[in-house]
């Protein structure tokens, strides 16, 4: 064999040039989301299929969650949920093989609900696994080509190369994303850390500047903490903490963000949320927290302060809402009763 007929052709060259600019595009994004558009795109490019998307699996509901669709049903069918064990997809993803059906309404794994749904008819479909070792967290799936012709055994190379790609850049983002989470957490209660909590002012300070509107927090307090430790041990305590950390995290609206401000202390940044919203929060989170504490052996009970800016000076937020707290916590009697102690203090400074 000479050396000549060792060498690609160009063909050869070509498809190995797309494989690769296939591969660094889709590697190279950072996020899930990117990671998903960008495959969505190079596959509408390379098959041109009338409907394609990409299932997630949702294994706590037992379902595959349509996270991206292309096409005549991409309307209909974004963040639809199908049950895993039904049609083509289920049995890829329950098995982490691929499949290619032609006339697939004679093949006994599919199910015509979605074709029901949307008025359509499938006549040819492809599904490849994404998969995270042995583990499949997705299918790609394409139905239709544009030309009417049926995919093709090399159309299943394609595709497997690209959901080979898909699956490292998705588990590369996911563990970004995890280790970001991670750090920005406190390992007791799961809630927000300090560094998080930073993050979370970072984008409200944006969406501030942009759009302004007040800004309130909650500082909540265990009473008597040390008493807990001192009298129950360390582990009662942060089990105290943790229940505190699940009430707050239960109970406040999805735009909110609950960090662990101190070592008994937890925080509720509220945006958008006036002073009268935010006095009734107040209000909903003491009553959530002292059924909590009422449930616990032994009782325990939380103290709440709240304060509303239309600034940006967060420092000033926090001071102003800690002063609540402190009123709401010692009350007139106590403060009469400490106020030489802080006058000597401030003597002292």
């Amino acid at each position: 064999m000479t050396g000549k007929d060792c060498e690609p052709d160009m063909d050869d060259l070509v498809r190995l040039s797309v494989f690769s600019n296939i591969g660094t595009s889709i590697v190279g994004e950072r996020s899930i989301c990117g990671v998903l558009d960008r495959v969505m795109e190079h596959i509408g490019s390379f098959f041109g299929p009338l409907n394609c998307s990409i299932l997630l699996v949702d294994a706590a509901k037992g379902e595959l969650v349509f996270a991206r669709v292309a096409g005549s049903a991409a309307e209909r069918l974004s963040s639809k949920r199908i049950p895993i064990g039904e049609g083509i997809a289920s049995w890829v993803a329950l098995r982490g093989v691929n499949a290619i059906v032609d006339r697939p309404q004679t093949d006994p794994r599919w199910s015509d609900s979605i074709d029901v749904l949307l008025g359509f008819k499938t006549e040819s479909v492809i599904a490849v696994p994404l998969r995270s070792g042995d583990k499949v967290f997705g299918v790609i799936e394409l139905l239709n080509r544009l030309d009417g012709k049926a995919f093709s055994a090399y159309d299943m190379r394609v595709l497997s190369t690209i959901a080979d790609f898909a699956a490292i850049a998705v588990e590369k983002a996911y563990l970004l994303v995890e280790a970001r989470r991670v750090s920005e957490r406190d390992p007791l209660t799961g809630a927000l850390n300090r560094r998080g909590l930073s993050r979370a002012i970072d984008r409200e300070s944006a969406r501030r500047a942009r759009y302004g509107g007040d800004l309130s927090i909650v500082l909540a307090d265990v009473d008597k903490f040390k008493s807990i430790n001192d009298t129950y041990g360390h582990a009662m305590g942060d089990e105290v903490l943790k229940a505190v950390a699940r009430t707050l995290q239960a109970s406040v609206r999805g735009a909110d963000s609950v960090a662990r401000y101190g070592g008994d202390e937890f925080l509720v940044l509220m945006p958008a949320t006036g002073p009268e919203d935010a006095e009734i929060a107040r209000e909903r989170l003491g009553q959530e927290l002292e059924k909590t504490g009422a449930a616990y052996d032994p009782c325990f009970s939380v103290s709440l302060g709240v304060h509303t800016s239309g600034t940006a000076d967060f420092d000033e937020l926090f001071r102003e809402t800690d002063k609540d707290l402190y009123r709401r916590k010692v009350g007139p009697l106590m403060i009469g009763e400490n106020l030489l102690a802080a006058l000597d203090d401030e003597g002292k400074q």
